[in-house]
């Protein structure tokens, strides 16, 4: 209990901000306080220019056809075998101004199989089950938040109805989380490799 204590009230040891990007101790998982910056530029533009743009990174990600969601401010790339994975990210705004606090302490009542963790070793990181498939979201070290989601297309007519959803049932949400969250963080670490080489959380 004194353990958990600790690491709910100090800050989370790290190395200072390096470029490449320093590797983040493994028990940084276990602290609600990290050493984060915010000064590094956004990744994701907004937009599907870099898909469009990028074929090979479209190929590594094995998707194709991007469409842009304004809505969700994401680009979603279509998958063989009926799934699809989503690029998109969380920007500060009036109601948000630090959207990676929310991610990575969980300030939502709808969360289902959350998980913190380490992308590439370099980059701090939450996974949960979020809509029809598994989020991962990435602090860049900047004050975007990076997302990659991994999940099943929606069925042509007829929504997500028949699809299951997450909180359904603790046995469906492993199931869900099993099948989408391995996919969503390989997914993650193939785009950041190809648009952040040396990058990371800490990255000067």
């Amino acid at each position: 209990m004194a353990g958990a204590l600790l690491a709910g009230c100090s800050v989370a040891p790290g190395p200072p901000p390096g470029k490449p990007a320093p590797r983040l101790p493994a028990d940084s998982v276990a602290y609600d306080e990290l050493p984060v910056i915010t000064s590094r530029p956004k990744l994701f533009p907004g937009s599907c220019a870099q898909f469009e743009q990028n074929p090979q990174l479209m190929r590594q990600l094995q998707g194709s056809s991007p469409f842009f969601s304004p809505v969700f401010h994401s680009c979603t790339l279509k998958r063989a075998g009926g799934t699809q994975v989503e690029v998109g990210s969380r920007d500060p705004d009036q109601r948000v101004p630090h959207p990676w606090i929310g991610y990575w302490k969980a300030y939502s009542y709808g969360l289902y199989h959350f998980r913190r963790i380490l992308v590439l070793d370099r980059y701090y990181a939450v996974s949960q089950l979020d809509g029809n498939g598994c989020l991962v979201a990435v602090n860049i070290g900047a004050e975007q938040v990076v997302t990659v989601r991994v999940g099943a297309q929606p069925p042509v007519a007829g929504g997500y109805e028949n699809i299951p959803r997450p909180g359904d049932s603790v046995e469906q949400d492993r199931r869900m989380a099993d099948t989408f969250c391995p996919s969503a963080r390989q997914a993650a670490e193939t785009y950041l490799s190809a648009v952040d080489p040396g990058g990371g959380s800490l990255a000067a």
